[in-house]
This record gives C-alpha cells, structure tokens and sequence, in this order.
C-alpha cells in the first residue's frame, strides 16, 4: 500500500496509469507460480518413492497423486469411501489400466486400517466394566443394541476391505496380461502398453509397494483368523468354523510317526490338505496344511498348529547375530504346539525346593525312563502363509467371493504355483528357533541343573530344531560344562542362514546335567541319540541315518570322542586300581556294589564304547582331553563344593557302599571317583576320567577337526609368520595406527598417518610341523594346547580368543567349510 501511495503521489499520470498495474501483477504472480527446486538427500527421494500405507502409515505418492488427478480429498475419500471409488472409477478414463489396481488395493488396505482403529470396531475389543457404580459403569440397553449393531458393522466393513485389498494386489500382482478379460473390439489391439507385464521385468517401485500390501493384508486375515476364540483381541466377527476329518492310519499314532514326521494321508509330504472351511459374512474361505503329521496333529480340535500362530511380522528377535531368511512371497508365521516341552527357571527351582518334580518331568527324568520320552521334536512349526483368491481371470478373481488360505512347510516348499507361474516362498527360518531358546530360558536353566540339588537325575533330553527331514544329513551338537543348547544360537542360525546347508542338514541339540559324571552322561546321550535314530528309521536307509556330524564344546568333546571310539575301558579299570591305597578286599567290594547299583550288563555298558555308527564326522570346540589344571585352582574347587550330584545317583550308589568306607573316602578312590565325583571335578587334569580317558582311540572311518583358542595375541600372530597361507586376519573391529614419535617425544604427523598397526590374526591352519613344536604355553586360559590337541586331526584351527570359541564367527566359518567339504565328499 505504501510503494501505490508513493507512485502515486511523486509521478506524471501517465506513468502513473502504466506502473500501478504492473506492480500489482508482480505482487501477485509468485501466488501463480508456486514450484521450486530444493536440494534433498537422495534417501529422502528413494523414500518418498516406496513408501506406503503399510510402510510409512500414509498413501504412497503415486495414490495420492491419482487421488488429486481425480479432485478428491484423501481424507473425505476415506470418509465416503463407496463414493470415493465410485468417482476415483468414473475418473479412470482407461479401467484396465494396471496401476490402477494397485491404487484400489491400497485404498481398500488403508479404509481397513482406518476401521481397526475406529471406536466402533475398538469396541468389539472392549472388556466388560469393572464398577457398575463409576464411569465404566454398563451403558443402557437400547444404547448397547445399537453399539453392537455398529460394531458388528464396523467388522464386517473390515473383513471386506481386507478381501478387497487381497483381491486387487493379487491381481495386479500375477495376472501377466489384463487384455484378455475386457472387451475385444478392434481398440484393444491399440491399448496402452502398460496393459500388458513384460516378461521378466525389473520389479518397479509399484511393484513392490503392492507387494507389501498384499502380505500385510493377508497377515491381518490369517493371524486374526487364528486368533484363539478367547483372545479378547479378536478382529474377526461371524465366523463359523467347520473342521474337516484329516484320517490318520493306524502307523501313525505311535511316537515314531509324530518324530518321523510320516504323512497321514497318501501323497507328497508338499502336499497341501484342505482342514477347515471357514465363512465370514458371505465370503468363503478354505484353509490347507502340509501333509505332514506334525501340522495336521488336532487339526480339527483347532489345538496344535492351528492355535498360537504369530507372524514374524509383530515379534522381533534380538540376540542373534543375524537372521535366516528367504526372500519371496508369502508371511513367515511360527505355530506353537500345545504338548511342546517347555523349562524355566522357576520350574526348576520350584522342583528343586519342593524336592519333585511335577509328574511329566519326574517320569521323563527316570532313570528306568525308556530314551523315547527324552525325545522332543520341533514344538514351533515354521509356516508361510498366502490368501489365493478363486477364477482364473481379473474379473473372475475380483469379483470372487472364494479365498484359499494356503500354509506350506518353508522347509520343503521352496516356491508356489500362480497361475502356472513358480514364485520363491519366503521364509524366516530363526523365527521358531529364537521362540524355542525365548521361551525355554535354557542358560539359566543349564547353571540351575549344575548347582541345585535334584531329586532325581536330570537325564540328558534331544531337541530337535524343525521337523525330521529324511534326505537331510544331521548335526548332533553337544554344549559344555554348566551350558545349554542356547551357547549355539549364533552357529545355528549362520548354518540356517547358508542355503546349502540348510537344504542339507538338519540340528539336533542335546541338553545334559553336567553334574553327572561323564561316564553316566556318555552312557545316557549315546541311548538317546541310539534311539532318536532307530526311532526315525528302523531300517537306517534314509539319508538322515548317514554322514552324521558331531559339533561339541569342552566337557561335550569328551563325551563325543567316547561315543566315536570303540575301546573298552573295563581294561583299563585295574591300572586306576594299582594307583590306590585300598586292600583287594575293598577294590572288590566297590565293584560288587557298583554292579549291584546299576547291574552287571549295564555297567559293562558304560565302559564298553562303541563308535556311533550314523557319524562320520566329528569337530572339536576347546576340548580338555586331557584336563586342566584350571579344574585344580582355588576358585574353582571352591566352585566344584557346590556342583552336586543327583540325589538319586548318590543315594543308589551310596547305600551299597556304606559299609566299605565314607562318600568322602570312596570319591578319592580312583574307580569310586568314577560315579562319586561330578562332572566339574573330572575335568581336573588329575581325576581318574581323565587317567581313563586320555588315549582313547577314535574309529579309524571318522574324520575329526580340532578347533582350538589362544588367548595370547602375540603366539597367534607368530603362527601366522609361520604359515602365512591358512590365516585369516581379525577385520570384525578397527585396529589404531601405531604411534611414532621423534626427538624430545615430539610426535611428527605426517610420518604417523604413514605408519599402519599391524592387523590382529583371527585364525591360523595349523599343520603337523608346527603342531609338533606348540607347548602347554599356548591356551585358551582354561584348556592348553596339549590337552585339546589330537593327533590325527583332518584339521586343526587356531582361533585367537577364549575358551567359549563356539561364538566367535571365525570358529562359524570353518565349521561351515568343514561341513561344506563333507557335502562334496
């Protein structure tokens, strides 16, 4: 106003006439001209391309802009959604347009959104009031109809936008060509060519958004679908269920059908069998499971696979180094089995204080307990999950009333048939193993069965990590002293992670009181692993009977090489008896009362060895075959006070002792030690396990790895001098550049940042030469080189760190090139 009144009052009126316009015309054309151009991150670019409702909570940028291309409001769209797609419809001059599918499944996957989150449908989730007298106090009658009216409303709106968002992306996502389905007058030949998919195409920004909204939609369906009926989070209303009979013969109700994973019904175990029928409002749906007995167990009781399903979408794993995964369509779920088995802390405490075990525990830990109930296969079933709606057309398929809910084995199907087009199945393959490790809290548990006394002998217990797999080659591993099958998270899951090895191998873990002594432990895990495989395949003709591998860590290597060696150690019994200060007399009666605890044969079956047949490969993790002084030091023998041994054992072994001497003096005798001293004493370099152990042999048709710590920097890196072809240089953690200083400790800069600080070694191949040359010198600060060294050994791999080696991803890697020349041979 100031510039007009100036102009106006300092110029001629020409010029007063002229200007007043085109001033007025500049101050308003920047309200004209609004596009600028700023410099943005180019993640901020790529973002605002591929986000979506499903990504970012908003529409992606191409529905918007289709949206504001039609005048409409993406709220007010929302609002009057049946509106919306009417005008969004009459504004698509070119209906089978192809994004335009993609634009409607995000439409109908935000309204159902927008739905689940409404007071109307919140209200189905709603708990009953607490105090009739307050503010949650019931609502009247007439208002509580008409609530119920508008909830079930809301409800069913949601099921339908869920199918509709299912329907569409499906569509667009398998459909090749959208010609064929509308009309074939001579224009067709000139459509728009993105009508058509070209063949093998680079999957656009569309694609992949759509993608996304086709697995979150059928995520909602399948985990809402499943939801137990007494879960007050239930999103799915007027439902009704009918089961369908899934026949098992009469093989497979025993024990070895459900660990042998045989099928119930004739056909491929890939199989998919139709369970349940299920219809919601007037959809129809139809639900399929493997044909295995695993996923079809109470099937039509809704109580095993089909209970407890949780996406891999809604839970986040935490704890492993990476997660296995395999990319393709579908959702990863994990289903819980209602008879798993399951150990907590506080179950074993409990036992412990109260002195018994529950009833299932108390006849599983038995000692006369037969090895069968011992063995747990997979209680978490992986499954991938994908919603196929019916007709083998667009208008077919969307206008379908017809939904088929497919969950398939990730294991064994590896991909699915569209439309005659193969698709890879996606699969997160760590998702049942973390629940398991989660829900089982086994470190603690490992510690607890070290420490507490039992009232019975925790027998050893076999785990099975996913569901018996016939042409799959096993890994038997076998955890420490006061540890659990938790101490392999990391190893497992990288074995997972490799698609070859998954493909080819298959984990079971065996859990073990460590308070025992090992001969017993050696006795009792060689019949569970006996019949684990006997149980599997009685004839031993599948693949999974052959080429086994044992991976075991410290008092676990132990065990392994005696379950790898045919030696008889009932010959080497009298030499421990010449070391002891007891009469003949005594000597004889401590063997008469250890064959009265146990039996003639039965001890003669603990000291007899024979070679697992199944394995032929063996890999030692820091493994004290010949002791460790550690076991001697004052911190531990203090520790070793407070190991005990079963209540059970000792009370057994004990009463038929009584009358030859004390417990204290029996444990120092040599054969008394033998099942007198708990697992933590024997791994004293002294003990007579270790005087019985040492030089046993290992059959002559397996082949052994050695993988050994040092805990010294500085004899790693002189090995590497030594044999710089085997070495692998430590990367996993920036090393700082060496300091150079000059006259007077002046450090000059520029020859600093020349001088680089020599790398650390991770591991090092070590050959017979050097080996030969290596003294006692050389730990892991618990086990010497000497003592986990082997003669004989394919390999043998230094790796610089501790004792628990079993983390370290370069203990990983040459297991995995171990197990990756075995595959070759």
């Amino acid at each position: 106003m100031s510039l007009a009144i100036a102009i106006t009052s300092n110029k001629p009126f020409w010029l007063k006439w002229f200007l007043t316009p085109l001033i007025v015309a500049i101050a308003i054309l920047p309200a004209c001209s609004t596009v600028t151009v700023n410099k943005q991150a180019s993640s901020k670019t790529i973002e605002a391309q591929r986000g979506n409702i499903v990504t970012d909570n908003k529409l992606s940028s191409d529905t918007a802009s289709t949206l504001l291309s039609a005048g409409l409001d993406e709220q007010a769209c929302l609002q009057n959604f049946e509106l919306c797609l009417a005008q969004l419809n009459e504004s698509m001059l070119n209906q089978n347009y192809r994004p335009a599918l993609a634009t409607y499944a995000e439409l109908h996957y935000a309204k159902a959104r927008q739905l689940s989150d409404s007071q109307a449908c919140r209200d189905a989730l709603a708990r009953p009031p607490i105090d009739p007298y307050f503010a949650n106090a019931p609502v009247p009658e007439d208002e509580l109809k008409i609530q119920q009216q508008n909830t079930e409303q809301c409800l069913t709106d949601y099921q339908k936008r869920l199918f509709d968002a299912i329907k569409t992306s499906y569509t667009y996502l398998f459909f090749d060509s959208l010609e064929h389905d509308f009309s074939d007058d001579s224009a067709a030949a000139n459509r728009n060519k993105d009508t058509m998919r070209a063949p093998n195409r680079i999957p656009n920004d569309t694609d992949i958004q759509t993608q996304d909204i086709y697995n979150a939609a059928s995520n909602d369906i399948i985990t809402q679908l499943y939801k137990s009926s007494d879960n007050p989070n239930k999103m799915t209303d007027g439902t009704r269920v009918t089961y369908l009979p899934t026949k098992i013969t009469d093989d497979d109700t025993s024990k070895q059908a459900a660990i042998a994973n045989l099928a119930p019904i004739k056909g491929k175990l890939t199989d998919q069998i139709k369970v349940m029928k299920v219809d919601v409002d007037d959809y129809h749906l139809d639900i399929y499971l493997p044909n295995e007995s695993n996923y079809l167990k109470n099937a039509r009781e809704q109580t095993s696979a089909l209970a407890d399903l949780v996406s891999t979408y809604e839970i986040r794993l935490s704890g492993m180094n990476s997660i296995s995964k395999r990319s393709g369509l579908g959702i990863s779920l994990v289903a819980s089995l209602d008879d798993r088995y399951t150990t907590t802390i506080r179950d074993l405490l409990k036992a412990s204080i109260s002195g018994r075990l529950t009833d299932d525990s108390a006849q599983a830990d038995s000692k006369d307990s037969p090895p069968s109930s011992r063995i747990y296969p997979t209680g978490h079933l992986l499954l991938t999950g994908l919603i196929k709606p019916a007709g083998d057309s667009v208008l077919d398929a969307l206008s379908s009333r017809q939904l088929d809910i497919h969950l398939y084995n990730p294991y064994r199907s590896e991909s699915v048939n569209i439309l005659n087009d193969d698709y890879p199945l996606a699969a997160n393959f760590s998702a049942g193993y973390g629940m398991w490790l989660a829900e089982n809290q086994l470190d603690g548990v490992g510690y607890l069965n070290l420490i507490t006394r039992q009232p019975d002998a925790r027998l050893p217990k076999l785990f099975m990590l996913e569901p018996y797999d016939p042409d799959k080659r096993v890994i038997i591993m076998l955890h420490g002293l006061a540890s659990s099958p938790a101490t392999w998270v990391n190893l497992t899951n990288d074995i997972l992670n490799d698609a070859l090895l998954r493909d080819n191998y298959q984990v079971w873990q065996i859990f073990y009181p460590t308070n025992l002594p090992i001969i017993e432990n050696r006795y009792q895990i060689q019949r569970l692993i006996n019949s684990t495989y006997e149980q599997t395949d009685p004839k031993g003709q599948n693949r999974a009977s052959k080429n086994s591998v044992i991976v075991s860590h410290s008092m676990g290597a132990l065990i392994a090489r005696m379950m790898l060696s045919d030696d008889n150690l009932v010959d080497d019994l009298d030499r421990l008896d010449d070391q002891n200060q007891l009469t003949f007399s005594e000597k004889n009666k401590i063997r008469e009362a250890l064959k009265q605890s146990f039996g003639e044969e039965q001890l003669k079956e603990r000291f007899e060895l024979h070679a697992l047949p199944q394995v032929d490969t063996a890999v030692f993790l820091s493994a004290p075959f010949r002791g460790t002084d550690y076991a001697d030091r004052w911190f531990t023998r203090a520790l070793r006070r407070i190991v005990y041994l079963p209540v059970g054992l000792v009370k057994t072994v004990t009463e038929n002792l009584a009358t030859i001497a004390t417990q204290g003096d029996l444990a120092q005798n040599p054969l008394g030690a033998l099942y007198l001293q708990n697992g933590a004493s024997q791994l004293s370099d002294q003990s007579s396990f270790i005087q019985l152990t040492k030089d046993i042999k290992i059959n002559d048709r397996v082949t052994y790895h050695s993988i050994i710590a040092s805990n010294d920097s500085d004899i790693t890196q002189g090995l590497a001098q030594a044999q710089p072809d085997g070495v692998k240089i430590d990367l996993s953690q920036l090393q700082p550049k060496e300091t150079v200083t000059g006259e007077d400790d002046v450090v000059d800069n520029d020859v600093n940042d020349a001088v680089e600080a020599l790398p650390l070694v991770a591991a090092v191949r070590v050959d017979g030469d050097i080996s030969q040359a290596l003294t006692k010198t050389l730990s892991d600060g618990i086990v010497p080189y000497t003592s986990a060294h082997l003669e004989g050994a394919a390999s043998e791999t230094i790796i610089n760190g501790g004792h628990s080696i079993q983390t370290s991803p370069q203990t990983i890697l040459t297991l995995r090139r171990i197990l990756h020349t075995q595959l070759e041979q």
